[in-house]
């Protein structure tokens, strides 16, 4: 199976506009344990410094729209690399 620049691009985004959605009820059911593993991911670093989560619905629907954007492009980037270190461009179907 071949997958194409906009096949995997797609991919991407649709796997991170799901996760987009866990992690922000995440964050809106249980703040504090969202908080708390904020904190093991950035290696204990104390976040008191940076306040409390804000999610409302412009922060959810544009942090979302922003990301989804940004991982489409980076899954057409990755895409368009593996073609070239592959050597399967689009000119040699």
């Amino acid at each position: 199976m071949r997958l194409s620049k906009n096949e995997l691009a797609n991919a991407f985004a649709l796997a991170t506009g799901a996760l987009w959605i866990i992690c922000s009820a995440f964050v809106a059911i249980l703040p504090d344990f969202s908080y708390k593993v904020m904190s093991w991911w950035v290696h204990g670093m104390n976040m008191d410094g940076i306040g409390s989560f804000n999610l409302g619905w412009s922060n959810f629907f544009w942090g979302g729209v922003t990301l989804i954007i940004s991982l489409w492009a980076v899954g057409y980037i990755l895409g368009w690399s593996f073609e070239i270190v592959s050597g399967k461009s689009a000119k040699s179907k």
